[in-house]
């Protein structure tokens, strides 16, 4: 295993590679069980003699020394806030090449809420593809997008979806490359409901969530990426409703766009900007790429808003025919 520069000994208790999309990444901590592993679904763990894309190192009984690093987000995690809504103890952050040391307490809050999301805007950032905080599934060999505020129903439409016939393919997260759809291995958070089995799940950061493995909660996964066939914006109301509606393609860009798009979903655009060293019209090439693959992709697709109570197989039956020929029957 690479160690980072660290001039003192740590011992490690916890040491997992896991894919993360088109990424691999070493966790190690040295916390036995670091709890941010439970965000990673099995099918994403793999053996630990593989070589990793990146490395994080978790450190909460031991302090390296390391010096912080000077960029926005650094300067947060020491005064304790994280990202979007993630407060906390103050963090020290340290990063060299492609590894990533944290010391502080409670580190998990910051694997999956930020690592993971940095990681993969600075994999696309650099590989010309786009991060989206979205679910995915499929019928067949084409994917369809699954977008929407909190609370939305996404996770539920999936989960009604992926037990009755579709290929699951990510809950949450998505890098999107030429119009092609890559998933990430994660758990699902679900807030209680008949969806859910509470035996079979874990607890969340959030109390009012658990973490339901999608290895074990569905017949059919996919991993490889697949072309994009339509975007669905979920949107679901009221127990017994279905009304499905194609949108027109500049609405549905912009609603992608505000709810979607990772740079912004994430609040990560200070992350860009050190990314590209502080250079604003580096980062405003940058974001414009973005912005006009992410139109491009939803504009040459079809695009649905998504009112339906999934629970109920009549309307469960007329989403999966949805799912086979994207709205063109």
């Amino acid at each position: 295993m690479t160690q980072p520069p660290l001039p003192g000994p740590v011992s490690l208790r916890t040491n997992q590679v896991v894919r993360i999309g088109p990424l691999t990444l070493r966790i190690a901590s040295d916390v036995p069980g670091f709890p941010a592993l439970h965000y990673f679904s099995r099918a994403a763990r793999m053996p630990v003699a593989t070589v990793p894309d990146a490395e994080l190192w978790c450190l909460s009984d031991a302090d390296p020394g390391l010096p912080a690093d000077t960029t926005a987000r650094a300067r947060n995690f020491a005064s304790g806030y994280y990202v979007t809504d993630h407060f906390g103890p103050p963090v020290r952050m340290s990063s060299s090449g492609n590894k990533i040391v944290l010391v502080g307490d409670h580190l998990e809050r910051l694997v999956w809420p930020y690592v993971v999301k940095y990681l993969l805007l600075r994999h696309t950032a650099t590989t010309g593809g786009l991060f989206l905080k979205a679910a995915a599934l499929t019928v067949g060999d084409r994917a369809t997008l699954i977008v929407g505020r909190g609370g939305a129903g996404k996770s539920v439409l999936v989960t009604g979806l992926c037990r009755n016939g579709a290929t699951f393919i990510t809950n949450s997260h998505v890098v999107l490359t030429n119009s092609a759809v890559q998933g990430i291995a994660s758990t699902l958070r679900m807030r209680p409901g008949p969806w859910l089995d509470q035996a079979a799940s874990t607890a969340a950061l959030d109390p009012r969530e658990r973490l339901v493995d999608p290895a074990e909660a569905f017949p059919h996964h996919a991993d490889a990426a697949m072309p994009l066939r339509a975007v669905w914006i979920a949107d679901f109301r009221a127990p017994g409703e279905h009304d499905v509606q194609q949108l027109p393609p500049d609405d549905a860009a912009g609603i992608v766009e505000q709810f979607a798009f990772g740079l912004n979903v994430y609040r990560l655009e200070e992350d860009l900007l050190d990314l590209c060293g502080g250079d604003y019209r580096a980062f405003s090439t940058q974001y414009a790429r973005m912005r006009a693959q992410l139109h491009a992709a939803v504009t040459n697709c079809p695009t649905y808003r998504v009112r339906s109570d999934v629970q109920l197989a009549a309307h469960r039956d007329q989403l999966l025919q949805l799912l086979r020929d994207g709205g063109t029957s």
